[in-house]
């Protein structure tokens, strides 16, 4: 199973970025969070960047990216770099379903078959 991301349902909460911060520190913030907001200006929407044990998922309303690990994401600006200083997901490991999952007002995250 893996982390799934409609980012067309994103209402730019960041719910999410808090139950994944408080499943790392338990405490409520969003500074540990393995996944993390962005907003793309010049394109106007909110999109998801997720970090994973072996990637980067950047999912956009255009479509998901995978970045492998050292690659340059074409575009990213400074706000999109603390993704890479926090802990990967580990989709909540020994929970039943990932905290973010279940905090999403919007349904935008959920997990499929990987």
């Amino acid at each position: 199973m893996e982390l799934a991301v409609e980012s067309l349902k994103c209402i730019g909460c960041r719910i999410c970025e808090y139950a994944c911060n408080y499943h790392h520190d338990t405490d409520c913030s969003a500074i540990g969070a393995s996944l993390m907001l962005h907003r793309a200006e010049k394109r106007d929407y909110f999109g998801m960047m997720v970090k994973r044990e072996k990637d980067l998922l950047l999912a956009r309303p255009e479509g998901p990216e995978v970045v492998p690990p050292g690659e340059q994401v074409e575009g990213a600006g400074a706000s999109s770099k603390p993704i890479l200083m926090r802990a990967p997901c580990d989709l909540c490991e020994d929970e039943d379903e990932p905290f973010c999952v279940k905090a999403c007002p919007t349904g935008c995250l959920t997990m499929v078959e990987s």
